[in-house]
């Protein structure tokens, strides 16, 4: 008897160990579409969502977009939709690249339009759209007129000033090339941060503005410890150092890097310090670097051998393409620019278009480019008539780069013939670039054909092309640093 009570109390003791199971709730939902990416489960955690009334929940839609973007999709039929999910949503669309930056665009009215919960735009959702206009492309004139309407949106909401809306606009009127609208973001906003400095950096210096690069990078440093550059700063700035031959901002960068324990070997710093020593005539130090780079990437090669080629040293870059090969590095499209253009300063015509023919064995589409660059390795050996023959065999219409250095080599032999068919390619594809106009009279002017050159530069006057101006790479007097 006694045994058998013991035996009752502890299959009691066992029941009450064995609560009954809760409903489940959204945040259980939430907790199952986190641990299981696949669709089909994604698919049926869905129904039962539906099934179970918990879509129409006002706790589902920001518990289900705190989850993931991409389950953010399935609180998209909620009623109660908040600023977050809206927020994530458009994430995604800049995220997504060029096909969706439109819809992201198109969601903000409706957002803005929405009469149902809270949905407020904040400064993440500004944010999230001009990235989105950006990510559309330069070429997209939809995407700039829609970048800029934002901008003025955000400007009407006081979200301007935002350190997050207003580098992400930096950053868009950057890719734009409206590097004016992009510094006078830059210069109202708020409170600045590292990433605005980065973002005015790269904007002037992926816009061919080295000089104003290089003068920020001078007032981000003397702000000394309200603002320091970071790796992303060094990075940006030497391609801009590298185009203006500017030697005491890049050694300055490459000594700074090494104080501050950044990884010189790191790929894009690297490959940044090559290119900055050899614009500055130190291909031995540039050499130096490379050497001691623990990792030498795809980007750090084509460095290497692009400085090589700028110099005239045509061999030591097939050689060191050659073994960029052996130690299992697939070269891409702009390492091939570095080869066939050092190949053609090296006179190495044979060399160049065996690398050009293998272009296909490693994956790489030939584009305009590397055409052009064969066209000019032919065309600097004197080989014009089998320069124009690729020009002809092309499996697309020739660009104006493809024309352009043809016509430089038609100047460089005196091929007057073949020039004027050139020039005159050219002068539809490109008619706002001086120089095409100018290389055209100069080989008149040599022939004698004074009448001719007259009309060409008559022809440039009309059509507003303006001639750039020279400049040397060689820097003369230079202020102190910093």
């Amino acid at each position: 008897m006694q045994m058998q009570r013991r035996y009752s109390t502890t299959m009691v003791v066992a029941c009450k160990r064995r609560p009954r199971p809760r409903p489940r709730d959204s945040y259980d939902h939430v907790s199952l579409l986190q641990s299981h990416p696949d669709a089909r489960r994604l698919a049926q955690i869905h129904s039962h969502v539906v099934t179970s009334g918990l879509e129409r929940a006002a706790s589902w839609p920001p518990a289900s977009s705190r989850a993931t973007p991409r389950w953010a999709a399935l609180a998209w039929r909620s009623r109660a939709r908040d600023a977050f999910l809206w927020n994530v949503m458009l994430q995604g669309y800049a995220r997504a690249g060029p096909p969706h930056a439109r819809q992201a665009v198109a969601l903000v009215a409706r957002m803005r339009a929405s009469t149902g919960a809270p949905a407020a735009a904040n400064h993440y959702t500004y944010t999230f759209v001009v990235k989105a206009c950006a990510a559309a492309g330069d070429d997209d004139d939809d995407a700039g007129r829609a970048g800029r309407a934002v901008h003025a949106l955000a400007v009407g909401a006081g979200f301007d000033l935002d350190a997050f809306v207003a580098n992400a606009l930096v950053a868009f009127y950057a890719r734009l090339g409206d590097v004016a609208a992009a510094r006078k973001v830059f210069d109202v906003a708020a409170a600045k941060d590292v990433v605005s400095w980065n973002s005015m950096i790269a904007g002037y210096a992926q816009n061919g503005r080295s000089d104003e690069a290089v003068a920020l990078l001078r007032s981000m440093a003397r702000r000394g410890a309200t603002c320091r550059p970071d790796l992303v700063t060094l990075v940006a700035v030497l391609p801009a150092c590298a185009a203006s031959a500017a030697v005491r901002e890049g050694l300055w960068a490459h000594s700074y890097a090494v104080k501050n324990a950044f990884r010189v070997g790191d790929g894009a710093l690297a490959s940044g310090l090559i290119a900055m020593y050899a614009a500055c005539g130190r291909l031995d130090t540039a050499r130096a670097v490379f050497d001691r780079a623990p990792c030498r990437s795809q980007a750090v090669y084509s460095s290497m051998i692009q400085a090589y080629g700028s110099h005239g040293h045509g061999v030591e870059a097939l050689d060191l393409f050659h073994l960029m090969l052996a130690n299992g590095v697939a070269p891409d499209g702009v390492c091939f620019v570095s080869v066939l253009s050092a190949c053609a300063h090296g006179g190495l015509v044979d060399d160049g278009l065996r690398v050009f023919d293998t272009m296909g064995d490693h994956g790489v589409e030939k584009r305009q480019v590397h055409y052009a660059c064969v066209v000019d390795l032919l065309g600097r050996a004197g080989q014009l008539t089998q320069a124009l023959g690729v020009v002809e065999s092309m499996p697309f219409q020739p660009g104006k780069d493809v024309w352009g250095a043809l016509l430089g080599a038609c100047r460089l032999h005196d091929d007057m013939e073949l020039a004027e068919r050139a020039a005159e390619r050219l002068l539809v594809l490109d008619p706002g670039n001086a120089g095409r106009y100018a290389a055209l009279a100069q080989m008149y002017d040599d022939a004698g054909r004074w009448d001719d050159a007259s009309r060409v530069r008559r022809l440039m006057r009309d059509r507003g092309a303006n001639k750039p101006l020279a400049s040397s790479i060689v820097e003369g007097h230079m202020d102190a640093v910093f």
